[in-house]
């Protein structure tokens, strides 16, 4: 049994495993990532678990609501002088707070809830936000690395020109040094990017729980066709109301609000009753009996507490406004910092757009005079430089927009056009 028992197990454990690579079998999208990291989330998780906590407390205060009943029984044996006897009996006693039933005491919970809810998508969008970045910074990288093959490819080409040359007369051997040395720079340059890639990759699969490995292709997501895409509706003030650390901020002043007008429930009578039996051995009473009472609980005077504890509560409650006026200045500069800095990259792509048309006609024609003689290898070189440089400097140039339109996005609380983001698939993907 023992063995069978180890089969099975180690049976489901292969068989969950083959499942877990089958789900994740291609390329993963931009929404298959989201997804995952809010499923491994443990912030989320944890503010979720809060959520529930909030919903138990609601049931916990709703029950002060309702009559409190309690019980007792016990037993005592009275020694006189002349003779001895013993007392039993059982009681029950009701205990009913009308402050907590006709001001509905439970509103508060109920409001924390609500807050709990708010921090646990404030949870989720910390974990998108994170996710979402890795997973373009990642296709800026590996876009990089593909540009840098690319100009490895075009070297090479050029070294067996260069050294045609050398063999030729017409060239000296430094083109043949300088242009290898060129191509070694690169190979070193594209160590230090892999390397990148790998640390990203490793801390994407990490927080996701996708398969860790160099393995995992993401798709690919076409910039230039989003950045012209995406629509962004400025810098409104209203927006920030959408974000959910502003509306906890709201939640928790109407909460406060609620325990400002509900601690006068506390200046409410409470409703008592009880009953039981005594089972009296008194040789000189009359014996067993039953007893019924019923009274008012009035609170008479508290010392000017509940005066002060409303005094308390309405300053807690200015504290929180002013913090919430705070937070959405706060969030009024960085969302119009946030749109000046897409305006200013949408006018620097231009820029570069236009610069790398004209490195691009420069390096035609110098590879042309290169092969005439009219320039020199080291001028050949810089200008082909110059446009990878301008082509890595357009890749970044697009990865701080798009990071910039995720942080709008997220600022007013738009995940769901983050997620249009993944739409913009290379067609080759």
């Amino acid at each position: 049994m023992v063995r069978a028992g180890i089969f099975i197990v180690g049976f489901m454990h292969v068989f969950l495993s083959f499942q877990g690579q089958a789900q994740t079998e291609g390329p993963v999208t931009l929404e298959q990532c989201i997804d995952s990291v809010q499923q491994h989330s443990f912030l989320w998780q944890a503010e979720k678990f809060r959520t529930d906590a909030a919903g138990t407390e609601v049931k916990i205060r709703h029950s002060y609501m309702l009559p409190y009943l309690s019980g007792d029984a016990g037993v005592e044996g009275r020694f006189l002088r002349k003779y001895n006897f013993g007392q039993e009996w059982a009681l029950v006693h009701g205990d009913w707070s009308l402050g907590d039933f006709i001001k509905k005491t439970d509103q508060i919970a109920r409001q924390q809830v609500i807050t709990s809810q708010l921090l646990q998508e404030q949870a989720r969008l910390d974990a998108v936000s994170r996710a979402v970045s890795l997973y373009m910074s990642i296709l800026q990288k590996r876009k990089e690395m593909e540009l840098l093959d690319a100009r490895i490819a075009l070297l090479q080409t050029h070294l067996v020109i260069a050294r045609s040359l050398w063999n030729a007369g017409v060239r000296t051997r430094m083109d043949v040094l300088q242009t290898s040395s060129e191509v070694s720079n690169i190979r070193e340059e594209k160590k230090r990017v892999a390397l990148v890639i790998r640390n990203l990759m490793q801390e994407l699969t990490t927080i996701t729980g996708l398969p860790a490995g160099d393995s995992l292709r993401l798709v690919h997501i076409d910039a230039a066709t989003l950045i012209d895409s995406m629509q962004i509706a400025g810098a409104a003030p209203e927006l920030i109301q959408k974000n959910p650390l502003y509306q906890v901020y709201l939640s928790r002043i109407e909460t406060q609000n609620l325990r400002t007008k509900l601690v006068s429930a506390e200046q409410w009578p409470h409703l008592i009753a009880g009953g039981g039996f005594f089972a009296d051995a008194d040789p000189t009473g009359d014996g067993n009996y039953w007893l019924l009472n019923a009274g008012v609980a009035v609170p008479i005077y508290q010392w000017g507490a509940i005066r002060e504890k409303k005094k308390q509560s309405q300053a807690l409650t200015s504290s929180l406004q002013a913090e919430l006026a705070d937070l959405s200045r706060e969030l009024n500069i960085h969302l119009q910092k946030t749109v000046n800095r897409l305006l200013q990259l949408r006018s620097i792509l231009e820029i570069q757009d236009k610069r790398l048309q004209m490195a691009e006609e420069a390096y035609a024609l110098a590879r042309v005079n290169y092969q005439a003689g009219q320039i020199t290898n080291l001028e050949y070189l810089t200008v082909q430089q110059q446009v990878t440089s301008t082509q890595i400097a357009i890749a970044h140039t697009r990865l701080q927009y798009v990071m910039n339109l995720i942080e709008y996005y997220l600022t007013t609380n738009q995940v769901d056009e983050i997620r249009k983001m993944g739409r913009f698939v290379k067609e080759d993907e």
